[in-house]
């Protein structure tokens, strides 16, 4: 069994190597067809299907974010953002489940020592997990005693573990973020099958219910309430993915996926336009539609507008990662900026959805399918654009924040 102090002397300094980065990306624009041919039955089977399982898990798709010094790839932001975009294409839900276990994943070795030795003590491991409602936690001898019941548990048909959020008993507060963290087996849990939804249909998020669970101390990530993040206990290896900051690269690539879903439907509206008639005037094609043409390319600008606010974040947050200072105005202000790219990439599937009009949403059209989980998925409450810009022009101001600094 590899130790994690055995695991720091073959830490490498620096994110996974370009030609890595780039096999993974090429890998993930291969896999579009056979996702997008396994989307309907995992949309009804409400998770992943066991044919696209086994390819994330053989593919190591699961592990993109999870450092080197973890066993997996330690991509860049930038470069998971990359594969994410490709994924999405296929099927925005399978990217949806990536992007959280990978996020949480990568999140847990950032936790105390205890945390990492459990979790990762076999090598890397998948791990999902919610906060919201958060469970109880009750002190005993030796541990804790957990009890809770996390909806929205995405990835929890692929995961080993999970990064559950409670409050220890008696807690009375608001939940915020800064909440405590208690991570269990999967197998401690029950599964309710409860993802009855409108979209990300196949992202397997149901919910996960612990009763009277015990864990050691050691399986349990106190949180500051002043900052947001846990507590700094754990082993500093000097990895890239060790400095950077939470919840910015969760959001952040969060909002790549959604990118990616949206460049499929403009494909799918671009190579219908030469073929499609104008229907009630007498204008043939849509390509000879002046409105069609000028609807059709604002679309494809909104979309280009939210990849290079992306690349630009995500450029900043590879630079942290090797060492670049982040103030809290550059954090207020990537939460803006991420606001940003939501609207754009709302704005684009709406726009898209009425150039093709009222066949695009019928159920077996690909096109339904995308827009209906890019509308979900934008409301996740990381991307409500009120808020960021909220938190944006507090810092700006002076005025009270809204959230604690380790939330922007």
């Amino acid at each position: 069994m590899a130790t994690l102090a055995k695991l720091e002397s073959t830490t490498k300094v620096g994110f996974a190597d370009k030609s890595v980065a780039d096999a993974l990306v090429e890998k993930a624009r291969s896999l579009r067809d056979f996702l997008q041919s396994e989307a309907p039955a995992g949309e009804k089977r409400r998770c992943p299907t066991p044919a696209v399982d086994k390819m994330l898990k053989d593919e190591g798709f699961l592990r993109l974010l999870v450092p080197q010094r973890l066993g997996g790839f330690g991509l860049s932001p930038t470069d998971f953002c990359r594969v994410q975009i490709e994924i999405a294409k296929g099927d925005p839900a399978i990217s949806w489940v990536m992007q959280i276990i990978n996020g949480t994943s990568w999140i847990t070795s950032l936790a105390p020592d205890g945390v990492q030795d459990a979790v990762f003590a076999d090598g890397p491991q998948t791990v999902c997990g919610a906060y919201n409602p958060p469970g109880k936690a009750r002190k005993v001898d030796g541990g804790w005693i957990i009890n809770g019941k996390w909806p929205y548990m995405s990835g929890s048909r692929q995961s080993n573990w999970a990064q559950q959020g409670v409050v220890l008993e008696d807690y009375d507060g608001p939940v915020v973020p800064g909440i405590n963290m208690c991570y269990l087996p999967m197998d401690a849990m029950t599964i309710e099958d409860s993802w009855f939804v409108s979209g990300m249909q196949g992202t397997g998020s149901d919910t996960a219910i612990a009763k009277d669970v015990f864990i050691p101390d050691a399986q349990m990530a106190l949180m500051t309430e002043r900052t947001g993040q846990i507590d700094p206990t754990k082993r500093h290896f000097g990895a890239p993915s060790d400095l950077l900051p939470a919840v910015p690269v969760v959001r952040t690539t969060g909002i790549a996926q959604l990118i990616g879903a949206v460049e499929a439907m403009l494909e799918i509206v671009r190579a219908e336009a030469p073929k499609k008639p104008v229907l009630t005037t007498i204008i043939g094609p849509r390509t000879s539609s002046g409105a069609y043409m000028r609807d059709l390319g604002e679309a494809a600008a909104m979309i280009d507008t939210a990849k290079l606010i992306l690349f630009d974040l995500t450029a900043k947050l590879d630079r942290v990662g090797l060492g670049e200072e982040f103030t809290m105005a550059e954090k207020a202000k990537h939460r803006a900026a991420g606001a940003q790219m939501i609207e754009l990439v709302h704005g684009a599937s709406e726009s898209l959805m009425f150039q093709v009009g009222s066949s695009a949403f019928a159920l077996d059209k690909p096109i339904n399918r995308y827009w209906r989980d890019v509308s979900m998925a934008t409301r996740h409450i990381q991307n409500i654009p009120t808020i960021g810009y909220e938190i944006f022009g507090r810092a700006m101001t002076g005025a009270d924040p809204i959230s604690p600094p380790g939330a922007y």
